[in-house]
């Protein structure tokens, strides 16, 4: 495997663990609940905010989740391959 894609993968799930840190930081649960506190509270906010149904709110709090890691997982592999030229 290449080093600018070990690289992304790190980078992705580093973007993934802040992302879920900030968003279940704000609830009083502990630290080992926050993935679930995080999801869940993506998804209220798809359902009470765009008012979409319960199974459409939970699909697209997951697409954020594989959005966020996609994000940094791109950042990581480009700015590596910068570096390495």
């Amino acid at each position: 495997m290449q080093r600018s894609t070990l690289v992304g993968l790190k980078v992705g799930l580093i973007a993934l663990f802040i992302f879920v840190a900030m968003i279940g930081m704000s609830t009083n649960a502990p630290a080992t609940e926050w993935l679930k506190e995080a999801f869940l509270g993506i998804s209220f906010a798809f359902a009470f905010g765009l008012g979409a149904p319960e199974a459409l709110a939970y699909a697209l709090g997951a697409v954020v989740f594989v959005a966020v890691f996609c994000a940094g997982y791109f950042v990581g592999k480009k700015a590596s391959a910068k570096l390495d030229k």
